[in-house]
């Protein structure tokens, strides 16, 4: 049985979930024209490319805690975390957090704020510009946006099949097709991408983050608890605890962890939006917000699936326990609010789609099709190649998603290679003095093949051997090549500074503050945990606040 056969939805259902659709590419348009004029008037000129692929530099707090939260956490992880809840319970945490634990890593050694002074310093706006900025090396920055582009356009198509499957289970009923769903949701998403790049993709995360936290966070959990019965003492009185209620972490725990944390350190998506904050507080406090979000969000919908299992009768869900969600949602909600519901998945969805769209226009334009335009390319010319390219992009990842069928494999590969790639030259050529651009260049190269060779060859956590040969090729090489050292990049030649050292604590209570609180919700609801949690989480906010206040800002 698929979703649709048991997702309930009427005309109601329907003209919400147009007036979302309308409502997104107006938001889009709206906010990109909005921001344009004011980088204009500030640059007092055409803003041209640096509106469309950092957005000036200029996002607060509240839109990057936005667009780091709702482009971290795709409708995969809705769907499959609910999924694996409703078949293995809190268990589901494990794998769910591990993304999470890694973004955190990302800020606690200090690469939101030094990221963000060195783009001040020396104008950076990707990973390859940073190689460039340390080794003055081209092969780096074309090896990085190869990389860059290739994990965004993997992760791009799983989004875009998401989509197309959302749209055609919604409006099937009418005759539309799975093909036809895609290409209405891929033209969705180009029309504002193209028009407005970052700015658009930012504030258009805000609107869906505002759609889909309260959906997630409130209004289903509440109508659950209130309407049905489903209080803690009935859940923990229907559920088996051994199967739902027990952490059990399995023999890929290590795996999910390893990988998640070296995705997350150098994913392109966390870098840009480190870089595009208004200044270093932004970058820290907004991105901080950001990753508790998704932590609490695991947690969240894995209190949805327990939630399923108790309401669900497991013999209409089948196999496919990706549909356990829909299935939740026409038991539990009326007609319009099932609409509005299928519109935060299809947020979930579009904010992961369009974050990646406009990322892997962000690889390939800075580090590969830019430094090969003539010197006299103007920036209206740029800006016109950035939207040619974002054509291009989409339409290819439509193609591959008709295509070919094992979207997700593509996806575990493309992180894994990624990571093997790209993780330990980066954070080298962030913090280690001794590194040169011909041993990133190696490390790259290594990692890459061997992390392919172990997909090939079907070896266990290939991710391991990647990021061996890596380390092993770009230890040998710096240290072969010591004459081409360089030194580090501005910020990350800082050492000592006390508002490090204040965000690392701060860091270490936030994760563990979000996590307490992320299981006291998902093992629902034990309130020790949350409470301990709230504390964490309230402890983070204010040592990173006070921090910054004994720290000059750079201008």
């Amino acid at each position: 049985m698929g979703a649709m056969d048991y997702l309930r939805t009427n005309s109601l259902d329907i003209i919400v979930l147009v007036l979302y659709f309308c409502v997104l590419i107006g938001n889009g348009i709206y906010f990109s024209c909005k921001k344009t004029r004011e980088l204009k008037k500030a640059k007092g000129g055409d803003s041209g490319t640096d509106s469309f692929l950092v957005g000036g530099k200029s996002f607060g707090v509240f839109a990057t805690l936005c667009t780091q939260g709702a482009s971290m956490k795709g409708s995969g992880a809705l769907l499959g975390y609910s999924g694996g809840a409703f078949v293995n319970g809190c268990g589901t945490l494990i794998p769910g957090q591990c993304y999470s634990l890694g973004a955190w890593f990302s800020i606690a050694c200090g690469m939101a704020r030094k990221l963000r002074k060195c783009a001040d310093k020396l104008d950076i706006s990707s990973i390859g510009d940073v190689f460039v900025a340390r080794f003055e090396k081209p092969a780096l920055r074309k090896l990085s946006g190869v990389a860059g582009a290739w994990l965004a356009l993997s992760i791009l198509c799983s989004q875009m099949a998401a989509l197309g499957l959302l749209i055609h289970l919604m409006f099937s009923k009418y005759g539309m097709t799975y093909e036809l769903a895609l290409v209405i949701g891929i033209i969705v998403s180009f029309t504002y991408v193209s028009i407005g790049g970052l700015v658009s993709v930012v504030y258009n995360d805000v609107f869906q983050w505002l759609i889909m936290t309260p959906m997630i966070f409130i209004v289903l959990p509440g109508s659950m608890i209130l309407m049905h019965g489903v209080t803690p003492q009935a859940m923990h009185s229907t559920l088996d605890a051994a199967q739902f209620f027990s952490l059990r972490p399995n023999m890929w725990w290590l795996g999910y962890l390893l990988s998640g944390l070296l995705a997350s350190c150098c994913d392109v998506t966390h870098v840009q939006r480190f870089i595009s904050a208004k200044d270093e507080k932004t970058s820290v406090k907004g991105s901080m917000l950001g990753f508790a979000y998704c932590t609490l969000f695991a947690g969240v919908v894995t209190f949805l699936g327990l939630g399923a299992a108790m309401l669900v009768d497991p013999a209409i869900i089948g196999k496919n326990t990706d549909g356990v969600l829909f299935a939740l949602i026409s038991e539990v909600l009326p007609h319009g609010l099932i609409g509005l519901f299928v519109a935060a998945i299809l947020a979930t969805t579009i904010s992961t789609l369009d974050s990646y769209l406009q990322v892997c226009v962000l690889c390939l334009m800075v580090d590969i099709v830019e430094p090969a335009l003539p010197e006299t390319t103007t920036e209206k010319q740029k800006l016109f190649c950035c939207r040619l390219l974002t054509l291009l992009i989409a339409v290819a990842a439509s193609l591959l998603v008709l295509q070919f069928k094992g979207i997700l494999t593509i996806v575990a590969v493309g992180y894994s290679t990624f990571s093997s790639m790209m993780f330990l030259p980066f954070m080298c050529a962030l913090y280690w003095k001794r590194c040169t651009g011909s041993g990133c260049v190696a490390g790259m190269v290594a990692g890459c093949l061997a992390c392919s060779a172990g997909v090939y060859l079907k070896l266990p956590l290939p991710i391991v051997w990647g990021v061996a040969a890596s380390l092993i090729a770009i230890a040998g090489v710096s240290f072969a090549t010591a004459s081409e050292q360089k030194p580090l990049l501005p910020g990350f030649n800082e050492h000592g500074q006390e508002i490090d050292h204040s965000v690392l604590k701060g860091c270490v209570f936030g994760t563990a503050g979000s996590l307490l609180i992320s299981v006291g919700f998902g093992m629902y609801i034990n309130w020790i945990y949350i409470i301990a949690g709230i504390i964490g989480m309230y402890l983070c906010v204010t040592m990173i606040d006070k921090a910054f206040k004994k720290y000059t800002l750079t201008a």
